[in-house]
């Protein structure tokens, strides 16, 4: 086979067979609770709210024919509209799981028995803060934990090189190459289309003026970074950073990308530029285990005792509803480990949107005592983001459960027997990975 050929094929690949975006997502709601279960815990990894664009605005205006609109807050915070959207979707977890009996409806929860640990940035900070002052308004005891030094990552959401896992960035880098041929041309063929629609939306002619703008103002490429990540740079890094920054204008209400676009559909079809570096940077698996492990290590554990929570102290009563608030690469790594997928109406398939989150619930069954895990994803839509929809159990955010592939054979009720679970995680994970030890 010539090497050509096989670019297309490979490229086409990537998202069809390599990473998570391979599983057929469900297209499912939530699934009731089965007669006789209970549920015993929820431990949900929710990415922080709608933010500002990482670039500053002469960054961008730079690489586009007219100025990229103001934003309320400094680059990557999280928006005072984020805040609120989040509160809402806080709400609807008391909503949902106060009528499954996890935690408290109508009162302030036990103390311990709902926690929340963010990461160490501004929009995650306060991304858990407007969660859990939307669960309950009137409990002001609720705190939000983070790591105590703020000088240095935390090792769940942004773990660093250590001996056992150097993390080598020149090797991940290769491992990402290798999925698509080992350069960017089949990429740029099979995405023409929409690379394209994003150089007439940055720079179409007649605005451009002879400034050289949008996507050719550099060569697609990779960087390593030190701590083992890599990040799309030139043109593909560049439509990828914008068509994200278009979703963030239309969650925070504004006009979205000038105007431009025809409708909803268009920008979902620019959105296929961030999922295609989402799937090749964060779901190349050497990455995924890398930066992948200590967050779902975490997630076992708590799932398996819930005094098992980062900044829970010891007392009487477990947690009972954990919250992890980190980011997108997060919560992709864990769909890689898992190889799992799902699918939220009107976003792209394993679209990691904002305030969107990944649940991992535990139920047991009474009469018998066996333990059951079951994942389901949780997001507003795009609609309920633009309009700041209250949510109600008759007007719910999009929602599905999410199948568990390697648990297919053992499932009962779409749930994994917990001792299943473990195993599946454990094979996942790469214990040399593995720094943080609950």
């Amino acid at each position: 086979m010539k090497r050509r050929h096989l670019g297309i094929i490979v490229i086409a690949a990537v998202l069809a067979a390599f990473s998570p975006a391979a599983v057929s997502p469900v297209r499912a709601q939530i699934l009731p609770i089965p007669p006789g279960w209970q549920m015993e815990r929820a431990v949900l990894v929710s990415r922080h709210g709608v933010r500002a664009p990482f670039l500053t605005n002469v960054e961008l205006d730079s690489r586009s024919a007219s100025p990229w609109p103001t934003w309320p807050v400094p680059p990557g915070f999280l928006t005072p509209r984020g805040e609120e959207l989040l509160r809402l979707m806080g709400r609807y977890y008391r909503v949902l799981y106060g009528g499954r009996g996890l935690v408290q409806s109508d009162d302030c929860p036990p103390r311990g028995t709902v926690s929340a640990w963010a990461d160490l940035d501004q929009r995650t900070r306060a991304s858990a803060v407007a969660l859990l002052t939307g669960m309950y308004p009137r409990c002001p005891t609720l705190n939000v934990r983070n790591q105590d030094d703020p000088t240095v990552p935390d090792p769940l959401f942004h773990p660093q090189p250590t001996a056992s896992c150097p993390m080598d960035g020149a090797a991940n880098r290769a491992a990402v190459l290798a999925r698509i041929g080992g350069n960017f041309d089949s990429v740029q063929r099979e995405y023409a289309p929409q690379l394209t629609l994003m150089q007439q939306t940055l720079c179409p002619t007649s605005l451009a003026g002879g400034k050289a703008c949008g996507l050719a103002t550099g060569q697609p490429g990779l960087e390593s970074r030190p701590d083992g990540t890599v990040r799309l740079t030139g043109s593909l890094g560049f439509a990828s950073a914008a068509a994200e920054t278009f979703a963030m204008e239309d969650a925070e209400g504004m006009q979205v990308a000038w105007g431009r676009l025809a409708g909803e559909a268009e920008l979902q079809d620019l959105l296929k530029l961030h999922r295609l570096e989402v799937d090749l940077v964060d779901k190349t698996l050497p990455l995924a285990r890398q930066h992948g492990s200590n967050l779902l290590n975490q997630i076992v554990a708590t799932l398996q005792d819930g005094h098992d929570f980062p900044g829970q102290p010891r007392i009487a009563e477990p947690v009972r509803f954990a919250l992890l608030v980190g980011h997108s690469t997060n919560l992709a790594n864990l769909s890689r480990l898992l190889n799992i997928g799902w699918q939220i109406a009107g976003f792209q398939p394993n679209q990691l949107s904002p305030g969107g989150a990944l649940a991992f619930e535990l139920y047991r069954e009474v009469r018998t005592g066996q333990r059951y895990v079951r994942l389901a994803y949780y997001a507003q839509t795009m609609a309920q983001m633009r309009g700041r929809i209250v949510l109600e159990a008759t007007q719910p955010p999009g929602m599905t459960a999410v199948a568990l592939p390697a648990c297919a054979a053992d499932e009962r009720e779409k749930a994994c027997p917990v001792e299943r679970f473990v195993e599946i995680a454990r094979q996942a994970i790469d214990p040399a990975c593995v720094s943080v030890k609950p």
